[in-house]
Formats: C-alpha cells, structure tokens, sequence
C-alpha cells in the first residue's frame, strides 16, 4: 500500500517465520500488533524494523514516511532486535508472563519507544539498548551485562 494508512495484525498460536530479511517490517503506517503463543522464527537478528523508508517504491515521502505501532504481547515469548529511527514509534505491552529476549535500538537513541511491562513478564538484555519511557518494575529486566537507558538516563 503506496498511501498512508492504519494496519492490524493478531496471531493467536501459531508460527511466524522469515526466510529472508527481518520477521516484520512496518514503514509509512500505523499498526496494531498483538500476539499470544506464537512460534517465532527469524532469518536475521531483527524481530521487528520500524521506520521510513527511500520512497523509491512510492511509500510516502522520504523521512515523513516513518511507522507508528502499537503491539502488545500477551504470554508471548519473543526475541531478536527491535529498531525504530528518528521517524517512527512503538509502544510495546508486554503482559501474562511475556518474555523478550533482545535488545531496543542497541544503536542508541532514534524514535520515541514506550514499554510497559507487567509484574508477570520479563526482558533479557542481548545490548545496551535505549527507549523513550519504561512503565513496571526495572528488577523484571535481566541485564545480562548490559544498560538500559530510559530517556538517556541509564536505569540499568
């Protein structure tokens, strides 16, 4: 779709895989995207790339073309990087005993990410990696090693 424009997708169960590239990929939308119990697999190390793209394939106009996501993770197990530039956002519920393993722009800091995790799901860090705010209980996030930087501010 070459217009801006809103998505969903809900995946109950199941499995998901790449064979090439990144496992989701959203540019020049807002999406909702919620899982529960899915089987992920990934060509690469990227979960999910949010961001604007060249419109050289006429998806919008070159950096105001960037993606807007909501997702939600509900006993949801997940891993691999989720990156979001300058751009775009995402808001990332994690709830009933969700567990991501990976890092948020492990780049450093780009677009506004939100994460909300509650007392039941946990997040391993693979890389330093960098949101806008974090809602829940910072001792549910396991290090492994490496910082969380909630508004440029190391928390972790």
């Amino acid at each position: 779709d070459a217009d801006v424009g809103e998505a969903s997708f809900s995946a109950t169960g199941g499995s998901i895989a790449a064979k090439t590239g990144d496992l989701l990929y959203i540019t020049n939308t807002k999406c909702a995207l919620s899982f529960s119990g899915v089987s992920f697999s990934r060509a690469n190390d990227t979960f999910l790339r949010i961001e604007g793209n060249s419109s050289s394939r006429g998806w919008g106009t070159e950096g105001a073309n960037g993606g807007t996501v909501a997702m939600t993770a509900d006993a949801q197990t997940f891993d691999g990087n989720i990156l979001v530039d300058s751009i775009s956002s995402l808001s990332l519920s994690m709830k009933n005993g969700s567990a991501y393993t990976g890092a948020i722009n492990p780049d450093g800091a780009a677009g506004t990410v939100d994460v909300a995790m509650d007392a039941s799901s946990t997040w391993t860090l693979t890389a330093d990696s960098y949101v806008s705010s974090f809602t829940g209980d910072t001792a549910r996030v396991v290090a492994n090693g490496y910082h969380l930087y909630v508004a440029g501010q190391a928390v972790i």
